[in-house]
């Protein structure tokens, strides 16, 4: 029986044994497994040094011709740079409360013209006697004391230049800007309009007949033939003090209250100035001068001092100085030039005739210094505009701030300096309020600003 079974199902068993000796193998095969494992080793590169040869470098042989350019002293040129113009005339505009106006004629006058913005015209550049300046609303101010006309200034001639140029700045202007011309001497200022007005045609016609005949070289000029009183038709004489700060106050610095304060009449017209709400100011003056208040008279008074020997040789001097002065004239008159300019004053005609001579006691001084000055004009301002703004500059009130150009041309005698005291007082303050300083010297300087031709 088991014979049968297995030749009947031989293959089968055949089969089963072949798929056993197979599973064996490969369990065998499988144990038998190497794995190798290649690990790349990091490849090294040196580079092998090379010679290479050094060359000298050689300088640059090629010629070059250097032309040092000349450097000339800035001169006033012969117009305004004022673009675009008016193509047509503009009439006369009249306003009543011009000052403190903000913006010029563009904001003030805008129904009449349309609005200086609207018309395209940029702000006014100006340049007298080599200061720049540019502005909405300029005031000028020129001393006409007999200090501005001595001989060594120039004399008469070169006050006639100076006053020349200023009539051309204004004519120059156009007619939306404002402006005003003030005069001022040892006692008072006079203006030529009791307002800025507009730079018309008209306007500048009116300042010219009024500004011109001051201080003109006549024929037979007589001793006297200058001053104030020589002005031509309109003006207006303002006696406005305008005392702010310690200007108003004395007891701030020392001196009693009520104690008179003395100050040159430049500062006045400038504070004029300050009060129409002016954004650039010029002042062309012969210096600094007294701004002063005493607050001590520890010296003899000057009843005491005129009865002893030098009181009395002092008042001797001064009658024969205006002999000599008299005396002077008299022969430049004949000659056919005009007078010696000197105040008829003791203590300008000694200075002139006897400046060894000694003179007569005077208190002890507090000079008002350029802080005092811009912090005056700063309160002024904010006065007439009354504006509540924080001031700037480092000036110490709670008021106003500088918006403004104050600017100064000193004329000095030629060959000179300006005195220390002045130069640094008028550099101060005009560094303090946003301006220019400078000195002209004599004729020769004078005439350079003004005959130069424009580039």
């Amino acid at each position: 029986m088991q014979k049968r079974f297995f030749a009947k199902h031989a293959k089968s068993s055949a089969a089963l044994v072949s798929l056993g000796i197979h599973a064996v193998l490969i369990v065998i095969a499988l144990s038998f497994v190497a794995v190798t494992v290649i690990k790349k080793e990091e490849q090294n590169f040196e580079a092998k040094p090379v010679s290479r040869p050094k060359m000298n470098l050689r300088k640059l042989q090629v010629p070059v011709n250097i032309k040092k350019k000349k450097v000339q002293k800035p001169k006033l040129r012969k117009r305004i740079v004022v673009q675009p113009k008016l193509n047509q005339s503009v009439p006369d505009i009249k306003m009543p409360e011009i000052s403190g106006v903000k913006g010029g004629l563009g904001n003030a006058a805008a129904g009449g013209l349309g609005g200086a913005e609207a018309l395209g015209f940029s702000m006014p550049e100006i340049e007298i006697f080599g200061v720049k300046g540019k502005g909405e609303k300029i005031i000028l101010i020129l001393g006409a004391d007999a200090d501005m006309m001595s001989d060594e200034m120039g004399g008469i001639p070169a006050f006639t230049i100076i006053k020349n140029e200023m009539i051309r700045i204004v004519e120059e202007l156009p007619p939306t800007a404002l402006f005003n011309v003030m005069i001022y001497d040892w006692k008072e200022v006079t203006m030529a309009f009791p307002n800025m007005v507009p730079a018309t045609d008209s306007n500048a016609q009116k300042m010219q007949g009024w500004l011109e005949p001051l201080n003109a070289v006549t024929k037979g000029m007589g001793d006297r033939d200058f001053g104030m009183h020589t002005l031509g038709p309109g003006g207006t004489v303002s006696s406005e003090r305008l005392m702010y700060g310690k200007f108003a106050d004395p007891s701030e610095v020392g001196a009693k209250k009520g104690t008179k304060v003395d100050t040159r009449s430049w500062y006045q017209a400038t504070m004029l100035a300050h009060k129409m709400g002016a954004d650039t100011i010029f002042v062309l003056t012969d210096g600094w001068d007294l701004q002063r208040v005493a607050i001590s008279s520890k010296n003899l008074s000057r009843e005491e001092w005129d009865k002893t020997s030098a009181g009395k040789k002092w008042a001797e001097a001064y009658k024969k100085g205006l002999k000599l002065l008299d005396e002077e004239n008299k022969k430049r008159r004949e000659a056919g030039k005009p007078p010696k300019v000197l105040n008829r004053n003791e203590w300008s005609v000694n200075k002139e005739y006897f400046p060894g001579l000694e003179r007569p006691p005077t208190p002890e001084w507090y000079n008002y210094t350029p802080k005092d000055f811009a912090e005056a004009f700063v309160l002024n301002r904010a006065d007439h505009e009354k504006d509540e703004v924080s001031m700037t500059s480092g000036l110490k009130k709670k008021r106003g701030k500088i918006d403004f150009s104050f600017n100064v041309i000193q004329f000095v005698p030629k060959g000179k300096t300006a005195s220390a005291s002045s130069a640094n007082n008028f550099k101060k303050l005009t560094s303090l309020c946003k301006g220019e300083y400078k000195t002209v010297a004599g004729m020769d300087e004078v005439q350079s600003y003004v005959t130069a031709d424009p580039e």
